[in-house]
């Protein structure tokens, strides 16, 4: 099987690589440049129409929405261990809502905090103190769901690959996320998983070559 993946450094594209690295499976990369807008460009457009990364590849069928991408690598590489499973259908189903949760509540409300400016062309204050509030209110789900344990409990699971960035990303861009001690464990732990450090210096690789600076670690 052909993987590639479409990612740019320090995007939700790292979390799918990192499932990638878990997974332990020979992929290619494919930087898209965002910085310059080549998401919208009409070459990647053909790859993507949505004009976003991640997409992954598979022997030339383009897979795009992280949460999707992560439930088939799952399901691929189940060794992996990427998601918990259980024969009870309601339990089965809860990790999927977990990434879900990511995408479409966590990973709004922390764009507002840290690119309040792609959401209004006037001041961008108010975005950003709305992106404050909603993800504070999550983060304290957070915080008691990985207090001294991992998202799950025993073992990690790209679920929490997904929380660490997120809370990475909202702290650079103001978030108070020391107020979250639990949070800020949590990441301590996940910055030592081997498979999120393959991923960040395979990233970083990517980043030099094309000459990327500032991308957050």
């Amino acid at each position: 099987m052909d993987l590639t993946l479409f990612y740019f450094p320090g995007a939700c594209s790292r979390v799918t690589m990192t499932a990638l690295e878990a997974a332990g499976v020979a992929y290619h990369d494919r930087l898209v440049n965002i910085r310059t807008d080549e998401q919208k460009s009409a070459d990647y457009r053909r790859v993507n129409p949505k004009g976003k990364v991640p997409a992954l590849a598979v022997d030339g069928r383009i897979m795009t929405e992280n949460a999707a991408i992560l439930v088939f690598l799952d399901r691929l590489f189940p060794a992996a261990g990427l998601l918990p499973h259980s024969d009870d259908p309601v339990a089965e189903i809860a990790p999927l809502s977990d990434l879900l949760w990511c995408s479409s509540t966590l990973h709004p409300a922390m764009r507002q905090i840290r690119a309040p400016d792609k959401f209004t062309a006037g001041d961008p204050a108010a975005v950003k103190a709305d992106g404050m509030g909603k993800f504070a209110a999550e983060a304290t789900r957070i915080a008691a769901g990985v207090d001294a344990r991992w998202w799950y409990g025993e073992r990690w699971s790209i679920v929490d690959i997904y929380l660490f960035w997120l809370c990475n990303v909202a702290e650079k861009g103001g978030f108070p996320l020391h107020d979250y001690p639990a949070i800020i464990d949590h990441a301590a732990r996940v910055r030592a998983l081997p498979p999120l450090i393959r991923a960040l210096d395979r990233e970083r690789a990517g980043a030099d070559r094309a000459g990327i600076e500032g991308i957050i670690y």
